[in-house]
C-alpha cells in the first residue's frame, strides 16, 4: 500500500512540492523500516536536508510562515496529524438501534393489530376503535425519537471526550529553541525530543540517542522493550511509549500515513463499556422488569378470563373491542413501565454532566467509572511535589565549600572552580527548560527540581543555561535519566582530557557514594566525620520542609583497555565514586488550600497518606503542615512516617506475610481477628517517605485487601502500575508523563490536592443523583404495578389506560433521569461516610420513603376508582351507574335504534297489511309496542341477568313484567321459568307454535327475537358506555396521579430525611424546565389530547384538588423525615451514623462550632504491638482517620442496609 495517495480528511499529496524528498518514498521506506534508503539519504541529517529541515535547529519556528521551511508548507506536502475519525452513527441508525428493543417490537406488533382491526372491520371502524392504535404509533415515534436522542447526545458527549483525551502536549525543536506543541501539529521534518514517559505521536528516525527505549507492545505485540539507536534499529512508530531513556528523532510520517495511522485509526470508542453502577442497575432493573411481567401475564389472564366468561365464549369479532387486544396492549405497557429502562440513562445522564462539570474543576475524566468510584473512595495515596505543595521550587539554602548558607548563595560566594562545575552540571545534567513569553511570565517544562537548579543558575550564579547546553551538547556521550530505585540522575560528558559523569540526585543516597568533597582546603577526602556533617545539614534543612538535593560529579580516563565496552550502558556503574560539590535545598510550599482539603477528607470519612520519594524529615514536616501527621492526645496510639526501604522490610517477614495470608482466607477460622490486626498495623502508616513506585504499589495493593476503595496520584512512567492497580488512578496533568496519564482514569489538570476533594465530591454526588432517581422511579413502579394488578384481578377498570401509562414512563424515564441526574453536588456530601466497597442502592431511608409515598399514591387512585364512581354526597357528578341501571335507564333508546336499524323485525304503519314484513299484524308487532314489550323485558323482569351470573333472584315488578301478566293469564298454576327466557316469553298468547314434548318450546317466538336483539345490541355498547360514565373520574385520577408524580419527584432530591427538599431548587434550571414541561404537557393532554387519552377537560376546582393531593406529598415526607430522625427505633433501625475522625482537634474545632450537634464519634483502637517505631525516627504522631481502616461495613453507614446491591 506504499505509494498510493491517501485520501485524510479531505488531504491528497499535492503534485507539486519544493523538497528533494517525496511523500511516496520516505512513505514507503517508513512502512518497509527500509535500512538502505536510511543510509542512501544520508540518515536523519541528510534526510532532514532533503526535508528543508535541520536536526540541530527544526523547522521555523513561525507558525505563521510560508518558505519551505515553515510548518504550514509542510503540513500542505506531507499531510496533518490527524487520523480519520470514526463517523458519528447517522440518527436513523440510532433510530433503527432504538426499534430493535424486543419491549417496543411487541408495543409495535399490538398498536399494527389494533390499528388495522380498528380500521378494517366496519364495526370497530364505526366506533372509532382505530384511535388507540394510532395514539399508539404516536407514542411509539415519541419514545423512539427521545432513545435516539439520548443516543446521539451520549455519542456527542464521548467525542469530546476522546477528542480531549488524545490532546497531549510535544516537545519540538523549532528555530533552535525547544517548545511545546499540541501533537496535531506535528508535521514531517519537525525534530521532537522524546523523553521518558512521553508517547510517541508520529513515525521517526532518530538522531541521536540516550538509551531511548521504546515499548512498542501496543502495535507489534513485543513484549520486550526495543532500544533505538541511529546504527541497527532507527526507526521510531507512532503509539508506542518511551519506557527510558531519550533522544531527538526526525518525524518521517503522520495522520494516517504513520503506522499508528494505519493500524489503528479508529478512535478508541472509550464509555461503550458499562460503568460498575450501571452494571449493578441493569441487574436491578432486569430484576424489576421481571417483577412487571409476571404482573403483565397475572393482568393479561385475569382480564382475559373476565372477558371470556362475559361473552359466554372467544367471539372473534369483539377481540379489538376493549377485548384481547386491549388487554395484551394494557400487558405489553405494563412491562414497558416497569422496566426501568431510564435507571442505565439515569447514570449516562449523571456521569456525562458530572464529566463536564468536572473539568471545571480541573478533573479531566479519562474513563468513565471513575467519577462514580471516586465517590466511594476510603482512601487516598496522594504525591506530596506539585500535589500537596505548589511545585513552584526554588534554591533557598544549600552547603557548599565547607559553609552552610542559610540563604541563596551567589556566584560571589563561590570557588571559580566550584562555580564552573555547579553551572555544567545544572544546565547539562537536565531535561527541563524554561520558556520567557512576551510578558515576562516564564513557563517551566519538565521537572520542576530542575528547573528550580536552571533558576538558581540563571539568577544566583549568572550564567545562562541554554548558552551552556548550546556550547557542550554536542559532547554529551550519555544520559542517564532519574532512577526512583536509586534517586539520582547523571549526564557523561566528554572533556579535552577527561570524560566527567555529573551527577544530582536525593542528598543522602548521593552522599554514600561520594568518596571526595570540595571544601574550603580544595577537594579533601569524604571522612566520615565530614560525610556526617553534611547529613546533618540535609537534616536541618529537610526538618524545615526543604528538599536537599547534591550534586557531584565523577571523572573516567577517555580511553581505558580495562575497561568493557559496556561500562558506560548502566548507569550503576558510573555512579560510584563521586566528589561531592554541595547540597541545595528547594523550598516548595504547600499549597495554602491543602490544608483545608485535607481536613474535609478527614471529615468525609477518607484517610489521607503521603507516599513521597522525599526524604522522611522533609515528608514529616510537609505532612504536618498539610494535616495528614498530628497529635493524637495520651494514651492514643501513634502513627508512622515509614520510610520505603523498611516498608519492603515488613512486608518481607514471615509472621507479616502469614498474617496477611490468614486475613485473605475467608475460610480461615481466624480471619477476622487477623483482618482487625493488619488493619492495625497499616491504619498508623500515614506517611511513606524514600518510597519507589513498587512500594507504592505493594501499599495500593494492601489497602484495597482490607477493603479500601482506594485512590492513587502519580505522575511517573514507574507510577503507571500502582494506577492501574487502584481503584481511581489519578495522573498529574501538569508533572505527569504520558505514561502516567495513559494508566490513570482521571487527570488532575492543575496537581492540585483540593481538585481531589472535589473528584470526590463529584463521585459522592453521582450516587446520590442515581439514588434520587432511583427512589422517585421504583416509587411510580409500585404503585404502577400493585394498582395495575388489583384493577385487573378485582374487576372494574383499569386505573390507567395504555397512553396514559406510556405518558408516566416518558416522565418516569427520560424526564424523571434528566431532571434528578444533574443535581450540582452540595458540600453536605461530604460530610457523609464513603459508599465504600460494599454500598448498597438501596437502603432502608429509601425503601421506607417508597413505601410511604406509594401508599399515599395508591390511597387517592384506589379512592378515584373504587368511592368516586359510587357518587358520594357533594361528588354525585362523578357517580357511575351499575349494569341493571344501564339497562333501565338506556333501554328505550337502545331498542328504538335496534328496531330502527332491523324494520323487518316491527309492524310497519305505512304499509299494507299484504305488504308487511313475515306478515306482521297489529296491535302487538308496532315498533313502540316492541320497545314497550323489550324494555319490560329487560328491566322489569330483569332477564338479562340469567342465574348463572348473577344468580337465581328475579325482581318481578307488580304487573309490570308483562310476559309474567301473559304467562299467568295462559296458566296461573305454573311457575313461569327462571333459567329459560325463550320459554317464559314465547309460551301462552306469544307463542307462534304449539306446546308439545312434555311443555318444552320446541321453537321460538318473535318477541324473544326482539328480546335478543336489544339485549345482544345493549351488551356490545355497554363497555364503551361505561367507559364514557367512568372517564370522568378516571381523568381526575390520572391527574391526580401525575400531580403526585411531579411532587414526589421533588420529595426524591433529599434522600438522606433533610428537611428542606427545596433547598437548591431553583439554582437546578433543567430541574425547573423538566417540572414545568411535565405539568404543561399534562394541561395539555387533559384538555385538549381526550381522544388520544380518553380524557376529558377537568374545571378549575378539579385542577386546584389535583394540585392539593399531589403538593399534600411534602407534608407527609416532612413527617416521615421528622419521625426518622427524632423516633429512637428509626434511628436505630437506619443506623444514621455520620462519619468517625480520630483528630481531637478536628473534632473539638466541630464540637465548638455547633455546641448542639451530637458528639462526633471517634474510632476504636485495638492496641497492638504495631509497628510504629519501624523506622526508628519517633517523630511521626499517631492517626487514624478511618473507622477502623477499611471501607465501613453495610450494616454500618449511614446508608447502608439496603435491600439491593
Amino acid at each position: 500500500m506504499g505509494c498510493g495517495k491517501k485520501k485524510q480528511e479531505g488531504w491528497l499529496p499535492p503534485d507539486d512540492s519544493p523538497y528533494q524528498a517525496k511523500f511516496e518514498d520516505i512513505t514507503k521506506a517508513n512502512e518497509e523500516k527500509d535500512m538502505e534508503f536510511f543510509s542512501r539519504v544520508g540518515k536523519a541529517d541528510g534526510l532532514a536536508k532533503l526535508l528543508g529541515s535541520s536536526v540541530e535547529t527544526g523547522l521555523n519556528q513561525d507558525t505563521q510562515g510560508s518558505g519551505s521551511d515553515s510548518v504550514a508548507e509542510h503540513r500542505r506536502v506531507f499531510g496533518p496529524n490527524k487520523f480519520a475519525e470514526v463517523p458519528p452513527k447517522n440518527f436513523f441508525v440510532l433510530v433503527w438501534e432504538v426499534l430493535q428493543d424486543p419491549i417496543l417490537l411487541l408495543l409495535i406488533f399490538a398498536a399494527l393489530v389494533s390499528t388495522v382491526l380498528g380500521a378494517a372491520i366496519p364495526e370497530e371502524r364505526e366506533k372509532n376503535n382505530w384511535i388507540e392504535g394510532v395514539a399508539i404509533w404516536v407514542a411509539v415515534f415519541i419514545v423512539t425519537l427521545v432513545g435516539a436522542g439520548n443516543d446521539y447526545s451520549k455519542d456527542l458527549q464521548f467525542r469530546k471526550l476522546n477528542a480531549a483525551k488524545d490532546r497531549i502536549q510535544v516537545k519540538v525543536l523549532r528555530g533552535g529553541q525547544q517548545q511545546l506543541v499540541e501533537n496535531t501539529d506535528i508535521v514531517v521534518g519537525d525534530v521532537m525530543v522524546l523523553d521518558t514517559g512521553d508517547k510517541v505521536v508520529a513515525d521517526g528516525i532518530v538522531i541521536d540517542s540516550q538509551g531511548l527505549t521504546l515499548d512498542e507492545a501496543s502495535l507489534t505485540g513485543e513484549s520486550d522493550p526495543m532500544k533505538k539507536n541511529t546504527v541497527n534499529d532507527p526507526w521510531v512508530m507512532s503509539g508506542t511509549q518511551v519506557t527510558e531513556g531519550s533522544g531527538h528523532v526526525l518525524v518521517v510520517a503522520v495522520g494516517v500515513n504513520s503506522t499508528w495511522g494505519k493500524t489503528m485509526a479508529l478512535v478508541s470508542e472509550a464509555g461503550d463499556d458499562e460503568t460498575p453502577l450501571q452494571a449493578k442497575l441493569t441487574v436491578l432493573a432486569a430484576a424489576i422488569g421481571y417483577c412487571g411481567f409476571a404482573v403483565a401475564v397475572c393482568c393479561f389472564i385475569a382480564q382475559l378470563i373476565q372477558w371470556c366468561v362475559k361473552n359466554n365464549g372467544f367471539p372473534i369479532s369483539q377481540i379489538n373491542d376493549d377485548g384481547p387486544v386491549q388487554f395484551f396492549l394494557y400487558a405489553i405497557t405494563i412491562i414497558v413501565v416497569a422496566v426501568p429502562e431510564g435507571l442505565p440513562l439515569a447514570v449516562t445522564i449523571s456521569l456525562a454532566y458530572s464529566m463536564k462539570k468536572m473539568m471545571k474543576d480541573n478533573n479531566f475524566v479519562r474513563v468513565l467509572a471513575a467519577c462514580e468510584t471516586m465517590g466511594g473512595a476510603t482512601a487516598i495515596c496522594s504525591d506530596k511535589t506539585g500535589t500537596l505543595t505548589e511545585n513552584r521550587m526554588t534554591v533557598v539554602a544549600g552547603w557548599f565549600c565547607g559553609r552552610m548558607f542559610d540563604t541563596c548563595p551567589t556566584a560571589a560566594d563561590l570557588d571559580p572552580v566550584v562555580l564552573e562545575q555547579l553551572c555544567m552540571n545544572c544546565a547539562l545534567n537536565a531535561k527541563a527548560f524554561i520558556i520567557k513569553n512576551e510578558n515576562g511570565k516564564m513557563d517551566f517544562v519538565g521537572n520542576r527540581t530542575e528547573c528550580a537548579l536552571l533558576l538558581f543558575m540563571d539568577r544566583e550564579l549568572g550564567s545562562s543555561y541554554d548558552a551552556y547546553r548550546h556550547q557542550h551538547e554536542k559532547n554529551m556521550v550519555k544520559l542517564y535519566g532519574f532512577s526512583s530505585a536509586k534517586k539520582m540522575a547523571s549526564v557523561l560528558m566528554r572533556l579535552p582530557d577527561t570524560l566527567r559523569l555529573y551527577n544530582k540526585g536525593a542528598a543522602e543516597w548521593v552522599l554514600k557514594r561520594c568518596v571526595k568533597c570540595h571544601t574550603q582546603n580544595g577537594i579533601v577526602p569524604m571522612t566520615e566525620q565530614l560525610r556526617q556533617e553534611l547529613l546533618d545539614s540535609v537534616t536541618k534543612m529537610a526538618k524545615s520542609g526543604l528538599r536537599c538535593i547534591c550534586l557531584s560529579y565523577a571523572d573516567f580516563a577517555i580511553d581505558d583497555p580495562n575497561r568493557p565496552e559496556d561500562f558506560f550502558e548502566e548507569a550503576d556503574n558510573v555512579d560510584d565514586n563521586l566528589t561531592c560539590l554541595g547540597v541545595v535545598g528547594i523550598k516548595d510550599p504547600v499549597r495554602k488550600e491543602v490544608p483545608d482539603a485535607v481536613k474535609t477528607c478527614k471529615r468525609a470519612g477518607i484517610t489521607v497518606r503521603m507516599v513521597t520519594g522525599d526524604n522522611i524529615h522533609t515528608a514529616q514536616h510537609i505532612a504536618r503542615e498539610c494535616g495528614i501527621l498530628y497529635d493524637m492526645g495520651p494514651g492514643e496510639p501513634e502513627h508512622v512516617a515509614m520510610e520505603g526501604p523498611v516498608f519492603r522490610e515488613m512486608l518481607k517477614d514471615p509472621d507479616f506475610m502469614a498474617l496477611r495470608e490468614k486475613m485473605n482466607d475467608t475460610k480461615d477460622p481466624t480471619h477476622q481477628d487477623a483482618l482487625e490486626e493488619m488493619q492495625e498495623k497499616i491504619n498508623h502508616v500515614r506517611v511513606l517517605a524514600r518510597s519507589s513506585p513498587e512500594d507504592k504499589l505493594q501499599l495500593v495493593r494492601l489497602l484495597k485487601e482490607l477493603g479500601h476503595v482506594v485512590a492513587v496520584t502519580g505522575d511517573g512512567t514507574n507510577d503507571a502500575p500502582a494506577l492501574k492497580e487502584s481503584d481511581v488512578g489519578l495522573a498529574m496533568g501538569i508533572a505527569g508523563t504520558e505514561v502516567a496519564k495513559e494508566a490513570a482514569d482521571i487527570v488532575i489538570m492543575d496537581d492540585n490536592f483540593s481538585s481531589i476533594v472535589k473528584s470526590v465530591l463529584w463521585g459522592r454526588s453521582v450516587f446520590a443523583n442515581i439514588r434520587k432517581f432511583l427512589q422517585f422511579q421504583l416509587t411510580v413502579n409500585f404503585v404502577a404495578l400493585i394498582t395495575a394488578f388489583i384493577g385487573a384481578v378485582i374487576g372494574g377498570h383499569e386505573p390507567l389506560n395504555v397512553l396514559q401509562l406510556l405518558w408516566v414512563n416518558l416522565i418516569m424515564d427520560t424526564m424523571g433521569a434528566l431532571a434528578l441526574a444533574t443535581e450540582d453536588p452540595r458540600p453536605e456530601l461530604l460530610l457523609q461516610r464513603p459508599n465504600g466497597r460494599t454500598e448498597y442502592l438501596i437502603n432502608r431511608k429509601m425503601g421506607k420513603h417508597i413505601v410511604v409515598q406509594g401508599c399515599y399514591q395508591m390511597l387517592w387512585m384506589f379512592l378515584c376508582l373504587y368511592l368516586l364512581p359510587m357518587g358520594p354526597k357533594g361528588l354525585e357528578q362523578y357517580y357511575v351507574p351499575n349494569e341493571g341501571e344501564y339497562y333501565a335507564s338506556q333501554c328505550g333508546e337502545k331498542a328504538g335504534e335496534y328496531f330502527d336499524d332491523n324494520p323487518g323485525m316491527v309492524y310497519n304503519p305505512a304499509l299494507n297489511a299484504s305488504a308487511q314484513p313475515n306478515n306482521m299484524t297489529l296491535p302487538f308487532q308496532t315498533k313502540e309496542y316492541a320497545v314497550n314489550f323489550t324494555c319490560s323485558v329487560l328491566s322489569a323482569c330483569n332477564m338479562p341477568y340469567t342465574a348463572g351470573m348473577f344468580g337465581s333472584e328475579y325482581q318481578f315488578g307488580n304487573g309490570s313484567c308483562v310476559p309474567l301478566v301473559a304467562w299467568n293469564a295462559w296458566n296461573a298454576s305454573a311457575v313461569m321459568p327462571i333459567d329459560d327466557r325463550m320459554t317464559a316469553i314465547c309460551a301462552g298468547p306469544y307463542t307462534n307454535t304449539t306446546i308439545a314434548n312434555g311443555g318444552n318450546v320446541t321453537t321460538g317466538c318473535l318477541q324473544n327475537d326482539w328480546s335478543i336483539g336489544v339485549i345482544d345490541k345493549m351488551d356490545d355498547e355497554h363497555n364503551e358506555w361505561e367507559a364514557d360514565e367512568y372517564k370522568r373520574p378516571l381523568s381526575l385520577l390520572f391527574n391526580i396521579f401525575i400531580c403526585t408524580q411531579v411532587a414526589n419527584e421533588i420529595n426524591a432530591r433529599r434522600i438522606n430525611d433533610e428537611y428542606n427538599m427545596f433547598e437548591g431548587f431553583f439554582d437546578n434550571w433543567i430541574f425547573i424546565f423538566v417540572i414545568a414541561i411535565t405539568m404543561g404537557l399534562q394541561a395539555i393532554i387533559i384538555n385538549f389530547l381526550g381522544m388520544f387519552f380518553k380524557v376529558e377537560p377537568l374545571d378549575w376546582e378539579e385542577w386546584l384538588v389535583s394540585l392539593a393531593i399531589g403538593t399534600g406529598a411534602w407534608p407527609l415526607s416532612f413527617l416521615t423525615r421528622f419521625v426518622s430522625r427524632n423516633l429512637e427505633c428509626c434511628i436505630r433501625f437506619e443506623a444514621n451514623h455520620p462519619p468517625e475522625i480520630d483528630d481531637p482537634a478536628l473534632r473539638n474545632e466541630i464540637q465548638a462550632a455547633d455546641p448542639h450537634h451530637k458528639p462526633v464519634p471517634a474510632p476504636e483502637h485495638h492496641h497492638h504491638n504495631t509497628i510504629a517505631n519501624g523506622n526508628g525516627n519517633g517523630n511521626g504522631k499517631a492517626n487514624g482517620s478511618e473507622s477502623n481502616g477499611v471501607a465501613p461495613k453495610p450494616m454500618d453507614v449511614e446508608s447502608g442496609n439496603g435491600v439491593a446491591k
